[in-house]
């Protein structure tokens, strides 16, 4: 599968009271992320911009977050894309269950 492929996160704010919309596209040593507030290259887990935005939404990440993203980041060339989405649509709900649940 082309690494080009973008990939979505839709996770609830509590801050905004909505799910918000985050993209991922790999890179050769990690990933273009991208949200409203910000968009930059980020590390293979994520750092530092996609945990800065989640801060400033005031979601909380469940613990080992980080790794789970690496291990997608590690698939895309592997797995079909409805695959890896499917990988980041499972964190997106993870995060969104993960003591932001009010919703």
């Amino acid at each position: 599968m082309s690494s080009a492929s973008r990939f979505k996160m839709q996770i609830y704010s509590p801050l905004l009271g909505y799910k918000d919309l985050y993209h991922f596209k790999k890179t050769k040593d990690g990933w273009k992320f991208e949200n409203y507030r910000c968009k930059g290259e980020v590390d293979k887990g994520g750092n530092p911009l996609f945990y800065k935005a989640l801060i400033t939404e005031s979601i909380s990440c469940p613990d080992h977050l980080e790794i789970y993203i690496s291990s997608a980041w590690e698939n895309v060339d592997t797995l079909n894309k409805e695959q890896v989405q499917n990988i980041f649509d499972e964190l997106s709900e993870w995060i969104s269950a993960s003591g932001n649940s009010l919703h």
